[in-house]
């Protein structure tokens, strides 16, 4: 009987796996599914200590994914359990140990691989491109700008409006900063963004500044429908988060300055929103004023990324090298921790079966697993694997350093061994994707650590 949930899922990921390098044994084939779990990078917790921003991304995309996937009747079982669901599908067979697939499972596992690449083609043409950005970007603030106008206008909430007339400018810069990219005039672009956020910083200011004075005075009119307000910007917040990572890493990874100043002005949209909700609550309180004085900040800060931003556009108008060093590639780091954790978790796994394992065991048994050769269903089409061997012997400590003051690993005499609370660690890990699936988004985050050592033809980096 065919499972309910879809299959690209655990069952077309397990079929893709027995077409590229099958016949594999069950334990071949949990090998598969742990390198691709401990990959999904997007999925960790976020801990203490990191940015704000990276602990909103991590908080949001947990969030995003549990509204997709809905989490009713599509529990993935376990591997042999799957396994099974598609034997008796007639898509595979078992035979001494090794799972394998039938003809009519070898033409649908085909399918779902080719599948798996046209969706990947489509990521790298339709949405990392930077013509693409730009044309993704204008639709998304124009659907904004709709959002908090009439919300705005409805609600008679005075922030919830100017947010929205600010949105309509970024819509209107938006469309030409597309057709400059389009058309190569991106200097001209850069400088319709960089205007845009003088003119945002200023106008902002100016509502500031006349709405603290009516406050003064006891002239000024609260908001009306706090709680709409409230509802609007804590959509449009996550759409300005996204906006942000999504326009940094095309600016950065192909060295856009335009997409980047766009990315300037979303953060921006993301501490303006959170200004608009402080406004809504101190409303609700009976303060009225607390909201102008928040945006006369912002406004501030505004006003120091557009003066930044038109040093850079100046130096490269100069024929000048262009640093872009000050603006980080978003999640950047957390894709290089997430390795480490990967790797850590592929230590955990092997100890899992009870046998010990000495530090050379290990480190083969890494090498092995995370080889650029080792393929692993979706992050191979998304070329989001190792490229390269790793230094596992050089990052030993740093590997199973956390692991031991955790009291996950255990060292007696030479071997490693799972403790029962790196056991438990395991049990917890795995069952954070009992219900997960791979969705567009999925395949859009997950192509987000493509490595860029692969050559640009391969990566589809033009």
């Amino acid at each position: 009987m065919k499972t309910d949930k879809n299959i690209l899922g655990y069952d077309r990921f397990l079929m893709m796996a027995l077409l590229k390098e099958g016949p594999l044994t069950l334990e071949e084939l949990d090998d598969k599914t742990i390198l691709f779990l401990s990959l999904i990078w997007y999925q960790q917790v976020p801990e203490k200590g990191e940015p704000l921003m990276e602990r909103l991304f991590f908080t949001l995309s947990h969030l995003r994914s549990e509204l997709e996937d809905e989490r009713k009747d599509k529990r993935v079982g376990k591997t042999e359990d799957e396994c099974a669901k598609l034997i008796d599908y007639g898509w595979v067979k078992l035979d001494d140990g090794r799972y394998t697939l039938t003809g009519e499972g070898e033409k649908e596992a085909l399918q779902f691989v080719e599948n798996m690449e046209r969706k990947a083609s489509l990521v790298r043409k339709d949405f990392f491109k930077v013509d693409a950005a730009a044309k993704n970007t204008t639709v998304l603030d124009g659907f904004l700008a709709v959002m908090k106008l009439g919300s705005g206008l409805v609600s008679g909430s005075v922030g919830l409006t100017a947010d929205g007339t600010d949105a309509t400018m970024d819509t209107i810069s938006a469309f030409m900063v597309w057709l400059g990219i389009k058309y190569h005039r991106e200097t001209l672009s850069t400088l319709l963004v960089i205007f845009g956020l003088f003119f945002a910083s200023l106008s902002i200011g100016y509502d500031s500044v006349t709405h603290l004075i009516s406050a003064f005075y006891g002239t000024l009119t609260p908001m009306g429908m706090p709680y709409l307000a409230i509802a609007v910007e804590g959509i449009a917040i996550m759409a300005a988060v996204f906006l942000f990572y999504y326009q940094r890493y095309v600016g950065k990874v192909d060295s856009n300055l335009t997409l980047i100043s766009q990315s300037v002005d979303s953060k921006n949209h993301i501490f303006i929103g959170f200004s608009v909700i402080a406004g809504a609550v101190f409303t609700l309180q009976g303060i009225f004023f607390v909201d102008s004085l928040i945006a006369l900040f912002i406004s501030i800060g505004i006003f120091k990324d557009a003066v930044d931003l038109l040093r850079e556009a100046i130096s490269a108008r100069k024929g000048e090298e262009e640093d872009y060093s000050q603006y980080k590639l978003p999640m950047e780091e957390c894709w290089e921790d997430n390795k480490i954790r990967a790797f850590q978790n592929w230590i955990l796994y092997i100890l899992w079966t009870g046998d010990r394992k000495t530090q050379k065991e290990i480190i083969a048994s890494l090498e092995q697993a995370f080889n650029p050769k080792n393929y692993i269903p979706v992050l191979s089409e998304l070329n989001a694997t190792c490229s390269e061997v790793h230094d596992f012997e050089g990052d030993w400590e740093k590997m199973t350093g956390p692991l031991k003051e955790l009291e996950l690993l255990a060292l007696e005499d030479e071997y490693f061994l799972l403790t029962d609370n790196g056991s438990q660690y395991l049990k917890d890990f795995m069952r954070n994707f009992d219900y997960y699936d791979v969705h567009m988004s999925d395949t859009i985050l997950l192509a987000m650590a493509e490595d860029e050592s692969l050559p640009q033809e391969e990566s589809g980096k033009e």
